[in-house]
């Protein structure tokens, strides 16, 4: 009897796991559709990996740009193709900018590939597809503040401020 518990048990949390992951087939969809579109825009500019990025303003032309092992001090804003924020430096409270300071070699590849573009003042956007951010897992947990879904692509309006 325990034995027919436990295996009851597995089977519904496996079948929950699996329906789980087939609701986001849709998201996947609506990101690839999404990213497919945004690829037409004469502005964007899509690299080999899949990365796609616009220049708004290239910043200083011969100032250094960042390696892998550099720190940069940024500001941004990431969001999902929904409008969701999920991450900025942008303080709502002081209603200002507070410049992070992170590793090029710390953050999600696709987010990596566009610093490396980047000159110091210059102003992007990435449009990062999951393969090249959080991927099929996502991260975070669902429901907090920043949970990213599974096959998001990931927007970022990026300033850089310096390399170091």
């Amino acid at each position: 009897m325990k034995t027919t518990k436990i295996v009851s048990l597995l089977l519904v949390t496996v079948l929950i796991c699996g329906c789980k992951k087939e609701n986001w087939s849709d998201w996947k969809a609506q990101n690839e559709v999404w990213l497919a579109q945004n690829a037409l825009c004469d502005s964007i500019v899509t690299t080999p990996t899949g990365l796609q990025y616009k220049c708004i303003d290239a910043g200083w032309e011969y100032s250094a740009q960042p390696d892998e092992q550099k720190m940069v001090v940024i500001t941004y804003t990431g969001q999902l193709i929904n409008g969701y924020v999920f991450d900025s430096t942008f303080d709502k409270t002081t209603q200002k900018d507070n410049p992070a300071s992170m590793y090029v070699s710390e953050v999600v590849q696709g987010f990596a590939e566009g610093l490396k573009k980047m000159h110091q003042y210059g102003h992007f956007k990435f449009y990062i597809p999951y393969k090249l951010g959080y991927g099929a897992n996502g991260s975070g947990s669902e429901g907090t503040e920043r949970f990213i879904p599974p096959y998001s692509t990931l927007i970022f309006d990026v300033t850089l401020h310096s390399v170091n």
